[in-house]
Protein backbone atom coordinates (compact mmCIF):
# COMPACT_ATOMS: atom_id res chain seq x y z
CA UNK A 1 0.00 0.00 0.00
CA UNK A 2 1.21 3.29 -0.96
CA UNK A 3 1.76 6.08 1.49
CA UNK A 4 -1.14 8.51 0.06
CA UNK A 5 -3.19 5.57 0.45
CA UNK A 6 -2.01 4.53 4.12
CA UNK A 7 -2.29 8.47 5.11
CA UNK A 8 -6.10 8.28 3.58
CA UNK A 9 -7.04 5.13 5.44
CA UNK A 10 -5.56 6.71 8.56
CA UNK A 11 -7.48 9.79 8.15
CA UNK A 12 -10.32 9.18 6.86
CA UNK A 13 -12.54 10.30 3.43
CA UNK A 14 -10.84 14.44 3.55
CA UNK A 15 -7.79 12.89 3.13
CA UNK A 16 -6.58 15.01 0.67
CA UNK A 17 -9.95 17.11 0.09
CA UNK A 18 -9.02 20.31 -1.03
CA UNK A 19 -12.73 22.04 -1.60
CA UNK A 20 -14.56 22.73 1.32
CA UNK A 21 -17.96 24.55 2.32
CA UNK A 22 -16.48 28.01 2.71
CA UNK A 23 -18.91 29.98 5.45
CA UNK A 24 -18.70 33.67 5.36
CA UNK A 25 -19.62 35.69 8.00
CA UNK A 26 -22.30 35.34 10.43
CA UNK A 27 -25.72 35.42 8.45
CA UNK A 28 -23.92 32.50 6.17
CA UNK A 29 -23.08 30.62 8.87
CA UNK A 30 -26.53 30.86 10.41
CA UNK A 31 -28.16 29.68 7.22
CA UNK A 32 -25.84 26.53 6.96
CA UNK A 33 -26.22 26.18 10.91
CA UNK A 34 -30.23 25.50 10.24
CA UNK A 35 -29.48 23.69 7.35
CA UNK A 36 -27.37 21.25 9.72
CA UNK A 37 -30.13 21.44 12.30
CA UNK A 38 -32.95 20.25 10.30
CA UNK A 39 -30.86 17.62 8.42
CA UNK A 40 -30.00 16.24 11.91
CA UNK A 41 -34.11 16.25 13.06
CA UNK A 42 -35.02 14.31 9.72
CA UNK A 43 -31.83 11.72 10.55
CA UNK A 44 -32.82 11.12 13.93
CA UNK A 45 -36.40 10.79 12.96
CA UNK A 46 -35.47 8.48 10.25
CA UNK A 47 -33.34 6.27 12.61
CA UNK A 48 -35.94 6.32 15.00
CA UNK A 49 -38.36 5.38 12.90
CA UNK A 50 -36.73 2.61 11.89
CA UNK A 51 -37.54 1.15 15.26
CA UNK A 52 -41.03 0.21 16.87
CA UNK A 53 -42.06 2.91 19.50
CA UNK A 54 -43.08 0.50 22.13
CA UNK A 55 -40.06 -2.01 22.14
CA UNK A 56 -37.18 -1.64 23.97
CA UNK A 57 -34.02 -1.53 21.97
CA UNK A 58 -31.14 -4.19 22.56
CA UNK A 59 -27.61 -2.95 23.40
CA UNK A 60 -26.48 -4.32 20.22
CA UNK A 61 -29.70 -2.28 18.53
CA UNK A 62 -28.56 0.90 20.59
CA UNK A 63 -24.83 0.59 19.21
CA UNK A 64 -26.63 0.36 15.40
CA UNK A 65 -28.50 3.46 15.82
CA UNK A 66 -25.52 5.00 17.31
CA UNK A 67 -23.01 3.73 14.31
CA UNK A 68 -25.79 4.49 11.83
CA UNK A 69 -25.81 8.41 12.88
CA UNK A 70 -21.85 8.78 13.84
CA UNK A 71 -21.16 7.63 10.35
CA UNK A 72 -23.74 10.06 8.78
CA UNK A 73 -22.80 12.76 11.01
CA UNK A 74 -18.90 12.68 10.14
CA UNK A 75 -20.41 12.02 6.21
CA UNK A 76 -22.30 15.55 7.14
CA UNK A 77 -19.73 17.58 8.40
CA UNK A 78 -16.31 16.68 6.32
CA UNK A 79 -17.20 19.33 3.65
CA UNK A 80 -16.99 21.52 5.71
CA UNK A 81 -13.36 23.38 7.32
CA UNK A 82 -12.45 22.22 10.58
CA UNK A 83 -12.99 25.18 12.33
CA UNK A 84 -16.71 25.20 10.73
CA UNK A 85 -17.19 21.99 11.94
CA UNK A 86 -16.18 23.12 15.39
CA UNK A 87 -18.85 25.79 15.15
CA UNK A 88 -21.83 23.60 13.57
CA UNK A 89 -21.23 21.11 16.18
CA UNK A 90 -20.54 23.77 19.11
CA UNK A 91 -23.64 25.70 18.22
CA UNK A 92 -26.02 22.39 18.81
CA UNK A 93 -24.48 22.50 22.45
CA UNK A 94 -24.66 25.82 22.96
CA UNK A 95 -28.20 26.22 22.32
CA UNK A 96 -28.81 23.32 24.66
CA UNK A 97 -27.19 24.71 27.34
CA UNK A 98 -28.98 28.07 26.99
CA UNK A 99 -31.74 25.82 28.21
CA UNK A 100 -30.22 25.29 31.01
CA UNK A 101 -30.32 28.63 32.07
CA UNK A 102 -34.04 28.50 31.36
CA UNK A 103 -34.63 26.19 33.84
CA UNK A 104 -33.08 27.92 36.64
CA UNK A 105 -36.52 29.95 36.30
CA UNK A 106 -38.60 27.47 37.63
CA UNK A 107 -39.53 27.71 40.78
CA UNK A 108 -41.17 24.44 41.82
CA UNK A 109 -38.25 22.05 43.28
CA UNK A 110 -40.04 18.79 41.94
CA UNK A 111 -40.59 20.35 38.19
CA UNK A 112 -36.62 22.14 38.47
CA UNK A 113 -35.10 18.39 39.51
CA UNK A 114 -37.78 16.35 36.92
CA UNK A 115 -36.60 19.08 33.92
CA UNK A 116 -32.82 19.15 35.13
CA UNK A 117 -33.11 15.46 34.93
CA UNK A 118 -34.74 15.35 31.61
CA UNK A 119 -31.48 18.18 30.57
CA UNK A 120 -28.91 16.04 31.38
CA UNK A 121 -29.84 13.11 30.13
CA UNK A 122 -30.06 15.21 26.51
CA UNK A 123 -26.84 16.81 27.28
CA UNK A 124 -24.79 13.57 28.30
CA UNK A 125 -26.29 12.25 24.94
CA UNK A 126 -26.00 15.25 22.52
CA UNK A 127 -22.44 15.35 24.10
CA UNK A 128 -21.42 12.02 23.31
CA UNK A 129 -22.79 12.38 19.76
CA UNK A 130 -20.79 15.22 19.33
CA UNK A 131 -17.77 14.79 21.17
CA UNK A 132 -16.02 12.87 18.61
CA UNK A 133 -16.26 16.39 16.49
CA UNK A 134 -15.20 18.86 19.49
CA UNK A 135 -11.48 20.54 19.51
CA UNK A 136 -10.09 19.44 23.08
CA UNK A 137 -11.52 22.92 24.23
CA UNK A 138 -14.87 22.32 23.19
CA UNK A 139 -14.73 18.91 24.93
CA UNK A 140 -13.57 20.56 28.43
CA UNK A 141 -15.71 23.47 27.97
CA UNK A 142 -18.98 21.48 27.92
CA UNK A 143 -17.93 18.77 29.74
CA UNK A 144 -17.43 21.35 32.82
CA UNK A 145 -21.00 21.58 33.87
CA UNK A 146 -21.48 18.19 33.39
CA UNK A 147 -19.49 16.99 35.70
CA UNK A 148 -20.51 19.91 38.19
CA UNK A 149 -23.59 18.63 38.15
CA UNK A 150 -22.31 14.90 38.56
CA UNK A 151 -20.34 15.92 41.60
CA UNK A 152 -23.77 17.25 43.55
CA UNK A 153 -25.72 14.54 42.14
CA UNK A 154 -22.73 12.12 43.48
CA UNK A 155 -22.53 13.79 46.56
CA UNK A 156 -26.28 13.62 47.12
CA UNK A 157 -26.19 10.13 46.81
CA UNK A 158 -23.56 9.43 49.65
CA UNK A 159 -25.64 11.74 51.95
CA UNK A 160 -28.93 10.80 50.95
CA UNK A 161 -28.83 7.00 50.72
CA UNK A 162 -29.01 3.89 52.66
CA UNK A 163 -25.71 2.26 51.92
CA UNK A 164 -26.71 -0.70 50.15
CA UNK A 165 -28.33 1.73 47.63
CA UNK A 166 -25.75 4.10 47.35
CA UNK A 167 -22.94 1.86 45.77
CA UNK A 168 -25.85 0.61 43.18
CA UNK A 169 -26.49 4.59 42.62
CA UNK A 170 -22.93 5.56 42.33
CA UNK A 171 -22.24 2.60 39.92
CA UNK A 172 -25.23 4.28 37.87
CA UNK A 173 -23.93 7.87 37.84
CA UNK A 174 -20.56 7.12 36.86
CA UNK A 175 -21.49 4.49 33.85
CA UNK A 176 -24.13 7.97 32.97
CA UNK A 177 -21.31 10.15 33.46
CA UNK A 178 -18.67 8.09 31.65
CA UNK A 179 -18.54 10.36 28.27
CA UNK A 180 -16.89 13.19 30.34
CA UNK A 181 -15.12 11.61 32.39
CA UNK A 182 -11.96 10.50 30.62
CA UNK A 183 -11.47 15.11 30.14
CA UNK A 184 -8.93 16.59 31.75
CA UNK A 185 -10.14 19.05 33.92
CA UNK A 186 -10.22 22.83 32.46
CA UNK A 187 -7.09 24.70 33.93
CA UNK A 188 -8.02 28.37 35.42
Amino acid sequence: MGEAKRRKQILGDTYGQTSFILIKGERQFEEHFQKFCQAWERKLKEISGASKADAELTDAEIQEKDQTFQAWLTQYLQDYRPQDRERLTGGLLDFLYAEMEKLEQEEDPEKLQQKISNWVLEALTLFTLLKPHLTVEQQQDYAHPLLELYEIMLNEVKEDMATEQREEAQKSLTEMFAVCLDIPAVEE
